[in-house]
């Protein structure tokens, strides 16, 4: 998470966040009124949710502030979490039937399903949404009223996503879902459809 006096943009995983991240480091630098969150294995702050950020600090208030977070269409999501896990130690790799339920392996060996991430949305409204797939025009489309020019330059480094998942893998929908399984993805993640649509007035395959 980053917080400033105007707003708040919350990491959602997979979207893209580390680019965003440095991003706004660029179009920030030197100011003093804007915290960003340590990202790593000890702290585990850095993916909270507005919700999870009030129980941790009682003095946090978003109240007033410009909600912003990241989002990606649900089936380039999936591919990219259980490719990401299957990329690091202990190496899992989710079974065909988990990629098209939406489930993934967590690191430490749990089950885990793309609509239990999008909840987090479930507590508060976001404001405006940075879309991985469009991301330099809706970072400058966020953030350009709050950062001002320095949120157009900053923009630049969003051309080269900073992507964590080592591991090459095919990129097309058609290798991995017929339509039908598409459909049947979207059917048994709610939450995240729900989600998809209002940030993308629809679904793929719609």
């Amino acid at each position: 998470m980053v917080v400033g006096n105007e707003f708040v943009w919350m990491h959602f995983p997979k979207t893209a966040g580390h680019t965003v991240e440095l991003a706004l480091r660029a179009a920030t630098r030197g100011r003093r009124d804007i915290v960003f969150d340590q990202r790593g294995v000890h702290d585990d702050r850095w993916h909270d949710s507005l919700h999870e950020r009030r129980l941790r600090d009682r003095s946090f208030d978003p109240s007033g502030k410009v909600v912003i977070a990241g989002f990606r269409r649900l089936p380039w999501w999936i591919l990219s979490r259980v490719h990401y896990e299957a990329s690091r130690p202990p190496y899992r790799w989710a079974r065909r039937e988990m990629i098209q339920a939406g489930e993934f392996f967590e690191q430490s060996g749990a089950v885990g399903k793309a609509d239990l991430h999008a909840t987090m949305f479930a507590d508060c409204e976001v404001h405006r949404w940075l879309r991985t797939e469009h991301l330099r025009e809706d970072f400058v489309a966020c953030f350009g009223d709050i950062l001002g020019p320095a949120a157009l330059k900053a923009g630049r480094k969003l051309d080269r996503k900073i992507n964590e998942t080592r591991l090459r893998y095919v990129e097309r929908l058609d290798f991995y879902f017929t339509p039908d399984e598409l459909r049947r993805l979207y059917e048994a993640n709610p939450t995240w459809a729900a989600v998809e649509r209002e940030v993308y007035g629809g679904l793929l395959g719609d």
